[in-house]
């Protein structure tokens, strides 16, 4: 019979491994009515050195390191929130019944701020192993989640030109874009970029 700590042990493999890890990067927004808030940005890089639980194991010879660094801010206007030199950008429509919010993605292969949330391909997938040592996961951060918590009920949550991959949803008061970085990378003529459009009751 297993013991307790047996279990547990377990029991945290098994989140791991269910968790593929696509969308372990992104932005996360708290929207307040006059258009202040909070960001939360999520990227994914090569780390050049072990953490300190790794450094401090004796015995191993290191290959791959996953650093996935997490940064949180407050900003007094929404619409000064720039990624990446105008890579995404928000223009936010707060008067009125249904208040909405704008999002700019630039698309494309020069779209360089898909660079500062997640590597390359070939690094994602090199990644993957120290995320998934399973081997079930074969690339992570491939997908780019952006969340927009409104103050008020969601009621519209749509993005064009749609792509493969692409989805728009809406729970209750958030709306939450899903954009595969190979989507986005691609530049196909007449489409433009990425807009996503948000409102929400007052």
């Amino acid at each position: 019979m297993l013991n307790r700590p047996s279990l547990l042990l377990i029991a945290l493999l098994t989140v791991l491994c269910s968790c593929g890890g696509e969308q372990l990067v992104g932005l996360h927004v708290d929207l307040a009515s006059d258009g202040a808030g909070t960001v939360t940005v999520r990227a994914l890089a090569p780390a050049g050195a072990p953490p300190a639980a790794a450094g401090s194991l004796q015995g191993a010879a290191w290959r791959v390191h996953a650093g996935l660094t997490a940064s949180q801010g407050d900003f007094a206007s929404i619409a000064d929130l720039d990624l990446g030199d105008g890579g995404v950008t928000f223009a936010p429509q707060l008067e009125g019944d249904r208040p909405g919010l704008r999002v700019t993605l630039r698309r494309g292969p020069d779209a360089n701020w898909l660079s500062l949330l997640a590597p390359s391909a070939a690094d994602r997938k090199k990644l993957a192993r120290a995320y998934d040592p399973t081997g079930r996961t074969a690339e992570i951060g491939d997908v780019i989640r952006l969340e927009v918590r409104a103050p008020g009920r969601v009621v519209t949550s749509g993005v064009l030109p749609t792509g493969r991959g692409v989805e728009a949803e809406r729970s209750g008061d958030k709306a939450i874009l899903l954009l595969p970085v190979k989507t986005a990378r691609r530049d196909r003529d007449g489409d433009g970029d990425f807009v996503w459009d948000i409102s929400w009751l007052k």
